[in-house]
């Protein structure tokens, strides 16, 4: 009795495309076993067969007519199967007369199964693998019909469909299963939310902090976990995100019952089906205790810097008066020395009056005179006291002012231009040029200080308005300054309602750019 080719049957990639159908030694699919229902009215046989080939035997996944042990163990030995020869030639296979059939005449089907006519259409996934065969018997000889052979073909193409959609929605069920999993574990409040701000699903984070929301979403059932301090200022991204389809970002506090108040940084994000808004998605990280630490650093940074300024300065006056006494015949190395210990004292007044004043910019007690304000001042207070330290580093400044006016505080603007414009001399080589101007812009004007630097590497970019942050290990130390520059001129700009950020090419040099408001209509 000839078998199909064992290399084709036993093909490993064929092989693991049936195992993952998902559908052998299980019990029968409904879907499949309706259309072998419905293959033996349209043609008339006993017996419709959808057919797995396995490496040893043949799987029965639906079959109707079927009788005898067989139809309860649903599988055969391959000495037993039409199928195998469909699988291996990836081509349907027509028997009129399976005693008279030169491949079948001997199959063992004809005499354990009563197979004496057979019709059987590949049932082939999309990459190529065909995995076995839809198939009709007849228990005596008979013609095939184009008819019946058409139907046969495009009921295989039904229950291929069918197999491929089981095999996706699996694969769909367990990547959604692991990914519950992964967000499970993380530390960040998790959700899918309806429109209506119902919880449709929450993560495990979620769930330890306010409990397992309602088994079916209750319309604004967050809202209930808001506090009423942030709820408005909630609700409004809220209708940010429903109305302009944009993520917005928030700071909320949370109400867990029995529990202290959490405040919580959220992302609420659009969430979309075949272009139709369908709900938001809201991630939220558990910042109390990062706040709460931010502002014990901030209250002892303020209780040493203003401790710290009074003897500072005494020190400094102390080394000022001893420089006017000393002989003017004092070593080389001893006035050295002095030079050094005036340098070191200046700077440290310099890091306390800079912690000073970022202590009041953000925390919200520093003073603003905001006017209309030609940039052209502003750059002028700039360029008096960058063009010194330029001259020394033999560094071009450009400006060009473009005639522009803002709104807002000359000599707070200034000191963001000085700060920028300070720190791009120091990282430019001698020689270089520093550019500094001011173009129109949607929010009112922009102010760039391009440089011809050694730029700032990516993972850099997004740090370098922190406090004390050094793009190199040494750059305080080798470059100077207090690491704070940056930081105030993010604090006066977002006291402006503007933002500032950087660009910036590692080896070409780094454009700082921040937005100033239009003056007042």
């Amino acid at each position: 009795m000839p078998l199909a080719d064992p290399l084709i049957i036993a093909d490993p990639a064929r092989l693991e495309a049936l195992q993952d159908t998902g559908l052998l030694d299980t019990p029968a699919s409904p879907a499949l076993e309706r259309l072998t229902r419905l293959t033996r009215r349209l043609l008339g046989v006993p017996i419709a067969v959808v057919t797995l080939v396995d490496r040893n035997r043949q799987y029965f996944a639906a079959a109707d007519g079927l009788g005898g042990e067989v139809a309860v163990t649903r599988e055969t030995p391959l000495s037993h199967s039409f199928c195998q020869h469909v699988v291996a030639s990836a081509a349907p296979l027509v028997v009129n007369n399976a005693r008279a059939h030169l491949l079948v005449s001997d199959n063992l089907a004809i005499t354990g199964l009563g197979v004496e006519a057979y019709a059987g259409m590949p049932l082939t996934t999309t990459d190529g693998q065909t995995l076995g065969s839809f198939c009709a018997f007849d228990n005596h000889p008979r013609e095939w019909s184009n008819e019946h052979l058409e139907i046969l073909r495009d009921l295989a193409q039904a229950a291929m469909t069918e197999i491929e959609l089981r095999f996706a929605s699996r694969l769909l069920g367990e990547q959604g299963e692991q990914l519950e999993q992964l967000l499970d574990h993380t530390t960040e409040l998790v959700a899918r939310l309806t429109l209506d701000g119902g919880v449709r699903w929450a993560n495990g984070a979620w769930r330890r902090l306010l409990g397992n929301p309602p088994a079916y979403p209750q319309a604004q059932w967050l809202y209930s976990q808001i506090s009423t301090s942030s709820l408005e200022s909630f609700k409004s991204a809220w209708a940010s995100v429903i109305s302009e389809r944009v993520p917005q970002l928030v700071r909320i506090v949370l109400n867990p019952d029995g529990r202290l108040p959490v405040e919580v940084s959220t992302r609420l994000v659009p969430s979309f089906s075949n272009g139709v808004l369908r709900g938001v998605r809201f991630y939220g990280r558990d910042i109390t205790e990062r706040q709460r630490v931010d502002r014990l650093k901030a209250e002892m940074i303020g209780i040493v810097s203003h401790e710290l300024r009074t003897p500072i300065g005494a020190v400094q006056g102390a080394l000022k008066l001893l420089e006017r006494l000393l002989p003017t015949d004092l070593a080389p190395r001893e006035r050295e020395l002095l030079a050094l210990a005036m340098r070191n004292t200046q700077r440290l007044l310099s890091l306390v009056n800079d912690l000073l004043d970022l202590e009041k910019l953000e925390g919200g007690s520093a003073t603003f005179e905001m006017l209309d304000t030609p940039v052209a001042r502003v750059f002028t207070i700039a360029s008096d006291a960058t063009a010194p330290l330029a001259e020394q580093a033999g560094v071009l400044l450009d400006w060009k002012d473009g005639g522009i006016v803002v709104r807002g505080d000359a000599d707070r603007l200034a000191q963001v231009v000085i700060n920028l414009v300070g720190n791009a001399i120091k990282f430019s080589p001698r020689g270089g040029s520093v550019c500094v101007d001011a173009v129109p812009d949607p929010s009112g004007t922009r102010i760039r200080v391009a440089d011809s630097g050694r730029g700032i590497p990516p993972e850099e970019i997004d740090r370098v308005f922190e406090r004390f942050a050094q793009v190199q290990r040494g750059d305080a130390t080798e470059k100077g300054g207090t690491g704070l520059g940056l930081a105030i001129a993010r604090a006066i700009v977002l006291q402006h309602g503007g933002r500032i950020w950087v660009e910036s090419t590692v080896g070409k040099g780094s454009t700082f750019q921040f937005t100033v408001a239009a003056p007042a209509e």
